[in-house]
């Protein structure tokens, strides 16, 4: 069939350790593209640094990361848009986790081109967690856009699981509530959501940034490495070789499946360094104990929901499983257990999140939609299997307010707090602080804490060219954020009535090296992805 269509636009989950792409055929079905073969949907989220101009990735980069020299990178998501996030040097190069990533899209892209029956992947919507901050959000859009990309959208992670389950695939009618429950590669979501044939409305949303099934892997290669060094009497890492220590990796990951399934009680797997070959029998209960602290994070986190929103496990309706990790048995049988019904998950979890970028991509190229989530005032998107109005309302992921002076204190004022609906607008006046001042300065920032330290800082506004007035002045504060969590600020000075707009966004300027987004899209472009 030929798929050549019209602005075909993509779904991309960018995932910490794994991503997929999806579109919407002409059928109107969510179709996930093979990335690997003919029946692997997803790659690996690793970039491997081996020449100047060329780096693999996917599973080549995991395959080559042995090499002499190299430097591979993994799990740059947990670090994108963050103020001191990690950054990788290779070639006098500085990579931040928006480079990483944006290396990631271009091998998705590269591998659709090979392929002539798809259209060219030219317009997406990229998915990112609930939790994001604004400057992780604007992050991941800047990723897309340094591969080349437009990006025309950027959707929460548990919006589009919904979508795909909510509007795509759910048998009833009947409005219930769900909890998507999305534990990943690298880190953990969970969503409160009420669904129903003509709407998608978030409760409320929490989550990890540092919890994946990554850490499931760690436990075993951790007690890999106590076996090793209480049989050989060596330290593993002191004489394993780079192919070994990939080879444990690989391993444990191996292990962590085989005792998710339902017929495996035991699994067995080999410890290679330093000339020793060792076996280590793991029992399912092994298992399931040192990583129980594990699944207690993310029960945790659900409770932590429950607190945030009123409601229960005996309220919930449906619980849907998105994400790979949530395969394991211990998962599915800890909430079977503590919500007393039976989680619902596809057979290809992990592939969810893509399709539901897609299918909102769709909406967008039919003209149904625009990138924004929509209000019930604009026409509603039909033509898939769905209801004929389907409306999809968010939440914020965190507090949005401003620094103002308090009780002799520099603290932060929450306009906007976390778990609002959106779109929203709230405006509060303030006062200035000092005498003769011709200036106006308002800092924003993002979070539930009233230590500015505690916080995320994502821009500010500067009003000038004042004239000089005693201390005691108003000025008006307004804060309006639409349904895809994106943010206007506007800042009066009530006395003479100037006014500034500003949307916050990222800057595309690198602070500290000062080179321009141009400069690095072009260093990105003139990399050889293999």
């Amino acid at each position: 069939m030929n798929h050549r269509n019209p602005r075909v636009i993509y779904g991309i989950d960018l995932g910490t350790t794994f991503s997929a792409i999806a579109y919407v055929n002409p059928n109107g079905e969510p179709i996930c593209v093979p990335l690997r073969g003919e029946e692997e949907f997803t790659i690996p989220s690793a970039v491997l640094f081996v020449e100047q101009n060329e780096v693999y990735v996917g599973a080549e980069a995991i395959n080559n990361s042995w090499r002499e020299g190299s430097v591979l990178v993994e799990f740059a998501k947990r670090d994108i848009g963050l103020q001191n996030g990690l950054t990788w040097r290779f070639a006098g190069w500085e990579y931040t986790a928006e480079e990483i990533s944006a290396l990631i899209l271009r091998k998705i892209v590269q591998q659709l081109s090979q392929d002539r029956r798809m259209s060219p992947v030219r317009d997406v919507v990229i998915t990112h967690p609930q939790y994001f901050y604004m400057n992780q959000k604007e992050a991941t859009r800047e990723a897309g856009e340094l591969a080349g990309l437009n990006v025309v959208a950027t959707i929460t992670e548990p919006n589009a699981a919904a979508i795909a389950y909510g509007l795509a695939e759910r048998a009833t009618t009947q409005d219930c509530t769900i909890l998507v429950f999305d534990l990943g590669g690298g880190t953990f979501d969970v969503t409160l959501m009420r669904v129903g044939e003509e709407r998608v409305e978030m409760l409320g949303s929490d989550g990890d940034a540092r919890l994946g099934g990554m850490d499931w892997d760690r436990e075993i290669v951790e007690l890999a490495k106590q076996e090793f060094a209480h049989r050989s009497g060596e330290d593993f890492d002191s004489v394993a070789s780079p192919e070994e220590r990939i080879r444990l990796r690989k391993a444990a990951e191996r292990a962590k499946m085989e005792l998710s399934r339902a017929d495996r009680d035991r699994y067995r797997l080999f410890i290679q360094a330093g000339g020793y070959t060792l076996p280590l029998e793991i029992s399912r209960a092994e298992f399931e104990g040192m990583c129980r602290y594990l699944v207690e994070r993310c029960i945790e986190r659900c409770e932590r929901l429950f607190q945030q929103t009123g409601y229960n496990w005996a309220e919930i309706d449906e619980i849907l499983l998105v994400g790979n990790s949530t395969k394991m048995s211990m998962i599915q049988e800890e909430l079977r257990r503590i919500s007393g019904r039976e989680p619902r998950i596809d057979e290809y979890p992990k592939l969810m999140v893509a399709k539901g970028a897609a299918i909102w991509g769709y909406w967008v190229r039919e003209g149904r939609t625009d990138a924004r989530w929509v209000t019930p005032e604009e026409e509603e998107p039909s033509g898939l299997a769905v209801a004929e109005s389907p409306q999809v309302s968010g939440r914020t992921a965190h507090g949005l307010g401003v620094l103002a002076r308090m009780g002799g204190r520099d603290r932060i004022r929450i306009l906007i707090p976390q778990n609002t609906p959106t779109p929203h607008a709230a405006e509060e006046t303030f006062y200035t602080i000092r005498d003769n001042a011709t200036a106006i300065l308002v800092r924003l920032y993002e979070g539930e804490s009233e230590n500015p330290n505690a916080c995320c800082p994502i821009g500010q506004i500067l009003i000038e060219d004042l004239p000089p007035r005693p201390e005691g002045q108003p000025v008006r504060v307004k804060f309006e954020i639409d349904h895809s969590g994106r943010m206007q600020v506007e800042v009066t000075d009530i006395r003479t009535g100037r006014t500034t707009i500003k949307e916050i966004n990222r800057d595309l300027i690198r602070p500290l090296q000062g080179i321009s987004f141009e400069d690095r899209r072009r260093h990105l472009s003139e990399i050889i992805v293999r």
